[in-house]
């Protein structure tokens, strides 16, 4: 039902928009109005929404390199992902070449930890202050020209680092949309999971994110210098 009402809301809005087009009327917002279009229905500054598949193309192969460039991105340069899941999460595999700095919290204390690193229950949590998470951004990347893919698990967390980059004056800031595992997508008319890869189960392989459903590359290898330097210690913790 939830679905269906906000099936029901879109097409009402895009049949308004098609009546104000046909008559010439134009409508505009505020530009400090929050816009909403990710996963979470959370407020939207930033730039837009990223596909793991498209910021992996042009983050980790480049190919942006050999295209004219749009205004999602600052001419002639080449993005970077912003990793800011938990420095456990990092450790168990991460986008190759990508930075973590971990925001709302950096590490998280429980009894048992998911193949990706994150916490399975409740446990403590070592958290992020909002101005320290900035000043790591500044330090490692301080050119807010840059454009930046932010990325988290299932794609909230890097909502709101995203916002707090943009109002922090970086200009093109984009968050990956599924996250590094994602979520089990959900039949439009039954209401239920999908099996994606048809195994009779519903499974990590069925989320949608970087890691499983869409199986892009991703590494454990570490570059120091990408790392969150004030705690640089814990990952290289036995």
């Amino acid at each position: 039902m939830k679905i269906t009402l906000r099936r029901s809301h879109a097409l009402s809005t895009m049949a308004a928009g098609l009546l104000l087009a046909t008559f010439g009327v134009t409508t505009a917002f505020a530009a400090d109005t929050p816009l909403l279009s990710n996963r979470y229905e959370l407020p939207r500054n930033y730039e837009s929404e990223i596909s793991a598949a498209e910021a992996y193309l042009k983050a980790v192969v480049g190919e942006d390199e050999h295209e004219d460039r749009n205004e999602h991105e600052g001419e002639g340069k080449r993005p970077v992902i912003v990793d800011v899941r938990s420095i456990p999460e990092h450790l168990a595999g991460h986008p190759k070449g990508a930075y973590n700095l971990p925001y709302p919290f950096i590490v998280q204390d429980c009894a048992t930890i998911s193949a990706d690193g994150a916490c399975t229950g409740p446990g403590p949590k070592t958290n992020q202050p909002d101005a320290d998470f900035v000043a790591a951004v500044e330090q490692a990347i301080p050119d807010k020209d840059t454009p930046i893919y932010t990325l988290c698990r299932t794609g909230h967390r890097s909502v709101l680092a995203a916002n707090l980059l943009t109002a922090d004056g970086y200009k093109h800031v984009r968050n990956i949309w599924q996250g590094f595992v994602g979520q089990t997508k959900v039949d439009f008319y039954l209401q239920g999971p999908l099996d994606l890869n048809h195994d009779g189960v519903i499974t990590d392989d069925d989320k949608d994110g970087w890691r499983y459903y869409q199986h892009l590359p991703y590494t454990r290898k570490l570059i120091p210098e990408r790392l969150f330097q004030p705690y640089l210690y814990l990952y290289y913790a036995k």
